[in-house]
C-alpha cells in the first residue's frame, strides 16, 4: 500500500529527469577521463609540462628568494636559513645530552654495583693514641647514614672480631 501523495509528489517534480541526466552524463566524464589520465601518454606530457614549468619558474624563484632574504635582513629578523642552522645546533645538542646521560647512567651502576674498596690490612693493631685521634675527628664531623649491606662480605679486622666476642 504505497502512500498517494508520495506518488503525486513525484510525478509533480519536473527535475527529477533533469538530476537524473546529470547523474548519467557525470559517470560518462568519469570513466573517460579516468581511461585518459591512467594513459602512458598522459603521464608523459604532464611530466613534460611539470619539467618546463619548473625550469620556467626557477630564476623568478631564486630572485625572490634573494629578496626575501635581503628584505629580513633588514629587519633583523631570522631567515628560513637562520631556523634550519638553529634546529641543527640544537639537535646536535640533544644528541650530546642523550650520550651523556647514558654515559652517566653507566657510572652510576657500576659505581653502586662495585663492592666498597677494602680497608688495608694492619700488622699490628693500632695505638691507644691513633684511635683517640681518630674518635676526636669524628665527634666534629657529621654524622654518616648507615650504608647499605653490599653482597660481598667485607673484611674485618683484629678490633672488629674482638668486639664481636
Amino acid at each position: 500500500m504505497s502512500d498517494p501523495q508520495a506518488e503525486s509528489k513525484k510525478a509533480a517534480d519536473p527535475l527529477e529527469q533533469w538530476r537524473q541526466l546529470r547523474d548519467a552524463y557525470i559517470d560518462i566524464w568519469a570513466k573517460a577521463t579516468g581511461e585518459v589520465v591512467n594513459s602512458e601518454a598522459y603521464a608523459e606530457a604532464s611530466g613534460t609540462m611539470l619539467e618546463t614549468y619548473l625550469a620556467a619558474s626557477s630564476p623568478f624563484r631564486d630572485a625572490q628568494k634573494k629578496l626575501m632574504v635581503s628584505a629580513l635582513e633588514q629587519l633583523n629578523m631570522p631567515s628560513r636559513a637562520d631556523f634550519v642552522s638553529l634546529a641543527e645546533r640544537l639537535a646536535n645538542l640533544e644528541l650530546l645530552l642523550d650520550d651523556m646521560d647514558a654515559k652517566l647512567s653507566q657510572i652510576y651502576q657500576l659505581a653502586t654495583a662495585a663492592p666498597p674498596p677494602a680497608l688495608p690490612k694492619a700488622e699490628s693493631e693500632p695505638s691507644h693514641s691513633a684511635f683517640k685521634a681518630e674518635s676526636e675527628d669524628s665527634r666534629h664531623a657529621p654524622k654518616a647514614e648507615p650504608e647499605a649491606k653490599s653482597a660481598a662480605p667485607r673484611k674485618t679486622g683484629k678490633i672488629a672480631k674482638k668486639v664481636s666476642k
